[in-house]
């Protein structure tokens, strides 16, 4: 079983992608979980004073609160584990791409566009298309 990441570097990540963060509002929340032993998530959760990071135990996805959770797979988390202090996002888009990690979408569209997610799906790799306006 692969670790998720550490906390320090979760928020590192977090920070070196800030642009893809800033547009998302107070509430916005992306989980990630390793596929084979979902029993704790790792947050990125956005506060009044920015992006929080924590970890949590994973209740299952309706319940975990979050609007999008990542589950990867044991060799994704690997490469995720080694791409959290260079390019994070290409290796999260690729896994997507892939199937080692399924991008769970837990809000329907209109709703994660109100709360400012068009670009950090875009950097996932997601072109949402058709009306939900």
């Amino acid at each position: 079983m692969s670790a998720l990441p550490e906390l320090a570097a979760w928020r590192a990540a977090a920070a070196r992608h800030d642009g893809l963060f800033a547009a998302l509002d107070p509430g916005a929340c992306i989980g990630l979980i390793a596929r084979e032993a979902p029993a704790t998530m790792l947050l990125w959760e956005v506060g009044d004073a920015g992006i929080e990071v924590r970890d949590a135990p994973f209740p299952g996805f309706a319940a975990s609160g979050a609007d999008i959770v990542l589950a990867a797979n044991a060799q994704a988390l690997g490469e995720i584990c080694s791409a959290v202090d260079a390019q994070l996002f290409v290796v999260l888009r690729a896994g997507i791409r892939s199937g080692a990690v399924v991008c769970y979408v837990l809000r329907r569209r209109c709703d994660l566009e109100a709360k400012g997610f068009e670009e950090l799906l875009d950097a996932l790799g997601f072109a949402f298309m058709g009306a939900c306006r």
